[in-house]
């Protein structure tokens, strides 16, 4: 927003003034400003380095009679409490040095002046200036990539910016769960939430205790349970006694190792984690949304935000769930609800509280260091109102925090008719605290070997979590150890299903990605697990698929960046990584002195990452078609290059099988079958063009063994290509393909009295030495051809290649072809010729050396009779300068030392 005010112009412009120990003397310290140059401009430093004349009351008076003009300026509500006495001190150097070097400058302000002080040469009125100011003061808004819909690319600043503010974020994330994990280890956190399990849940822990080898007498007996005989049932205290009346062992039998646990089902841990995260997804209420990334918004729009956060009401819809400390957070135990992160948090106080090492896994949601259009906040997402919660809630919070008893169930009953299930419905919930009607029964009780749903028979409602249903993916977890294994398992009790995480894939279900994940801003980044100890560890690598970075954290994640380390002469001498967010952990990782086989098995099997693999050829899978396309061995017919061919007679090894689809409209497979051949049996082949250039002619019907489109190199050549193909009817042009045993040396005929044969374009094609004819030579030295022309001599000149370019072909000449009895003649003359052409260059470069001897003789004479006629200058200029006479004074008086 804009908003326009009227500010009047100062009277004047202070000096820069200090307060004083004591405000009660009136009068300052002025002593005599220093002279101005005169005939010297006055600047601004001149201005504001005078010292003011008059007194303190003086200045007061003067604003005092501002405020009674205009009454409206914001001046006027200037106290006489803020003027002090001020002692002023004498400019030092190198102040004045500085206001010299501006004045060299010329940076003039003629303007800027004390208007109770008009100096000489500037006017009062213009010391004093009247009227108002009128500023018009817009809210800086954020910088972003795209304005008005426009992509505009941030500059270098801003950039940082963006990268130290991800850093920050980062930090303020990872201290504040810090806090929340030890929230988690409170004792009173942890008793409130133990108290509150359920018979049925405390049952399921004493069957974990005894699987984990506990013996008995330590595990606690269930006060709820009694020893008395049932009513209307006899005889039930015999039957307890004998052992074949019982279901399971009893009494009389007992373990034969002691302290030693029952893995034959597995882990024990397993099952109770499972039944703990099903009971707690039923238990916990989520009242208020959670931690999540927003994006960058416009200052204004944070300043409202923040003004709103600080001012008024905290209001959880809006704001969040608020934890200001940990009796608060003892209060959300009690009520057991709150936001998701919340939830996940006193779960893990739960775990703890059971005698389980739990951590805390947090997925850090920072602002991002990026800059598309994902990492602008959307102000057109409208909040979630409020809403009263249903009467199918398990736990009913809208008037009071009492829990539901038996009595209200059974009315609620009555009214929707007498229903006598127990297993819950919409309209009737199920109650966490009475065993009978849970529906959390004990999983030791049934004989499959399986873990029976904790699921309630009619699922809650979505409705009744009308928070953070956007976010798919969680951003606060638990990592439970076994005792036993030393095992990790990864529990959401709220999102995932399965909730407790046991395989590969599993664990790819932590990792945001998607459409859903993009739209809600759900990054994946930094992954911590949080110790009850107080230490933490990046446990990404776990969470990321095939354990192989940087996965789903490249964009979002501060890769590690290479220094360059310089040597003494300034160049490189290597680089080094520098992982900004290993020396973050740094300050959270557990010391040597502290590390458990639980951390030594991490890092080597689920924190270890993975190395991406080349492939190597040599491995692949005999049989395939990739197989046969790297072979070294075997080719297929389809692998051939354009200038390759099977050997005629050759026989195929073996025969490759390919699934193809069908072209029917039951788009059935059909298997086709390849010959697959030895790569020895693999023939180059050329044209007849290129055969020729290597010195090689085709033998007399000769039929070529592949047919391959005409390649036009040469604008010539394509041109009689087009022709051809329109003459043809429009069918590409086809050349044959030939073999080396297709092919002979080409042997030009003997020449006959002297007379060299010669073709179209008036040359010979020399190649190789055998395409030069018998009775002739090949002179291979420039400028023969004028040497044979003088001479009267026959020759051709020889091409020797063609030098491609710009769509044309140029031959490549390299001397002349003569008979052999003129060989040693044009030899001769050449020799001649280059010992001319050689003396001529000699007299060239000698001719401008005496130019330039010429010109330094006659500048030199100059100089001399200028001196002569003018006298030494030089010797005259070194005697005035004070420097010069200094040396010689030095050099004169060490002599006498």
């Amino acid at each position: 927003p804009n908003a326009s005010c009227n500010i009047p112009m100062p009277p004047f412009i202070v000096g820069k003034r200090r307060p004083s120990p004591s405000s009660t003397s009136s009068n300052f310290a002025s002593p005599a400003a220093p002279a101005r140059k005169p005939g010297k401009k006055r600047s601004l430093f001149d201005a504001a380095d005078e010292r003011p004349t008059g007194s303190l009351q003086d200045n007061e008076h003067f604003v005092h009679g501002l405020a009674d003009a205009d009454s409206d300026s914001s001046l006027s509500d200037v106290s006489s409490i803020e003027f002090e006495d001020v002692t002023s001190q004498p400019a030092t150097k190198k102040q004045k040095r500085d206001h010299l070097e501006a004045d060299d400058e010329e940076i003039d302000w003629e303007d800027a002046v004390h208007s109770n002080h008009p100096t000489d040469g500037i006017p009062a009125s213009v010391a004093e200036p009247s009227g108002d100011l009128e500023l018009t003061l817009d809210k800086g808004s954020r910088p972003s990539c795209f304005i008005n819909g426009q992509k505009k690319g941030p500059s270098k600043i801003e950039r940082q910016i963006r990268v130290v503010t991800h850093c920050m974020h980062v930090q303020f994330l990872m201290f504040h769960n810090s806090w929340r994990s030890r929230f988690a280890c409170d004792p009173v956190v942890q008793k409130i939430l133990v108290d509150q399990l359920s018979p049925t849940a405390k049952k399921e822990i004493d069957t974990w205790k005894l699987a984990s080898g506990q013996p008995r007498d330590e595990i606690d007996k269930d006060p709820s349970q009694s020893s008395k005989p049932k009513k209307g049932k006899k005889g039930s205290d015999k039957e307890s006694d004998n052992v074949r009346s019982q279901r399971d062992w009893g009494k009389p039998a007992e373990r034969q190792e002691v302290g030693v646990a029952n893995v034959s089902r597995g882990d024990p841990l397993y099952r109770l984690i499972k039944f703990l995260a099903a009971y707690w997804r039923k238990r916990f209420t989520i009242t208020a949304p959670g931690l999540r990334k927003q994006g960058y918004k416009p200052l204004a729009t944070l300043e409202e935000e923040i003004a709103s956060f600080k001012n008024h009401q905290h209001d959880p819809k809006e704001h969040g769930k608020r934890i200001g400390n940990l009796d608060e957070f003892r209060d959300c135990a009690k009520r057991c609800e709150g936001s998701r992160d919340i939830g996940a948090q006193l779960f893990v106080a739960l775990l703890r509280g059971l005698g389980l090492e739990a951590r805390l896994v947090a997925s850090l949601q920072p602002v991002g260091f990026g800059w598309n259009i994902s990492e602008e906040a959307n102000l057109t997402k409208k909040r979630p109102k409020r809403t009263q919660p249903r009467e199918s809630h398990a736990i009913d919070r809208s008037n009071s925090d009492r829990k539901p008893n038996d009595t209200d169930h059974k009315l609620k009953a009555r009214r929707k008719g007498n229903h006598k299930s127990t297993n819950g419905s919409r309209d009737i919930p199920i109650d966490l605290s009475d065993s009978s009607s849970s529906d959390l029964t004990s999983v030791g009780e049934e004989d499959d070997e399986s873990i029976m749903d904790m699921t309630p028979s009619t699922p809650r409602s979505k409705s009744n979590i009308p928070y953070d249903r956007d976010l798919v993916f969680p951003t606060y977890w638990v990592e439970v150890v076994s005792p036993i294994t030393h095992k990790v398992f990864p529990v959401d009790p709220f999102i995932l299903d399965p909730a407790v995480a046991t395989k590969p894939e599993h664990l790819s279900a932590f990792e945001a990605r998607g459409a859903k994940a993009g739209k809600a801003k759900q990054v994946f980044a930094y992954i911590i697990a949080y110790s009850p100890d107080g230490t933490a560890k990046d446990v990404t690598t776990r969470y990321l698929k095939n354990h192989m970075w940087p996965g789903r954290t490249k964009g979002a994640r501060l890769p590690t960046e290479k220094i360059p380390v310089y040597n003494s002469k300034g160049k490189i001498k290597h680089h080094e990584e520098y992982d900004w967010f290993k020396t973050v952990m740094s300050g959270y990782n557990r010391p040597d002195s502290m590390r458990t086989a639980v951390d030594d098995i991490e890092d080597a099997t689920d924190l270890q990452a993975a190395k991406r693999e080349k492939k190597d050829p040599s491995k692949e899978k005999e049989g395939t078609l990739q197989f046969y396309k790297t072979s070294a061995e075997y080719v297929l017919e389809r692998h051939l290059r354009r200038e390759e061919a099977i050997a005629p007679g050759a026989e195929p090894v073996r025969t490759f099988t390919a699934n193809s689809k069908g072209g029917g409209d039951d788009n059935t497979n059909t298997k086709k079958e390849e010959p697959v051949y030895l790569r020895k049996d693999v023939l180059v082949c050329r044209t007849g063009e290129s055969w020729h250039k290597e010195g090689r002619q085709l033998k007399p019907h000769q039929t070529p063994l592949k047919m391959v489109p005409i390649r036009a190199v040469t604008l010539t050549r394509k041109r009689e290509v087009e022709e051809a193909q329109r003459d043809g009817g429009g069918e590409k042009l086809k050349q044959g393909l030939y073999a080396w045993d297709q092919t002979e040396w080409i042997v030009p005929p003997a020449i006959v009295g002297g007379v060299i044969p010669k073709n179209a374009y008036g040359n010979m094609d020399c190649f190789v030495p055998t395409m030069v004819p018998e009775g002739a030579a090949h002179v291979p030295l420039r400028s023969t051809a004028k040497i044979c022309k003088r001479l009267g001599i026959d020759f051709a000149e020889a091409v020797t290649g063609f030098e491609f370019g710009k769509q044309r072909a140029v031959p490549v000449i390299t001397g002349v072809v003569v008979a052999e009895e003129h060989e040693a003649l044009v030899r001769r003359e050449w020799e001649k010729d280059e010992e001319e052409r050689r003396i001529k260059e000699e007299g060239k470069r000698e001719k401008v050396a005496l130019a330039m001897w010429k010109k330094l003789l006659v500048g030199l004479r100059i100089v001399e009779r200028v001196k002569g006629e003018y006298g030494a200058g030089g010797e005259a200029r070194e005697e005035s300068n004070p420097f010069t006479n200094k040396k010689k004074k030095k050099k004169e008086k060490k002599p006498e030392k």
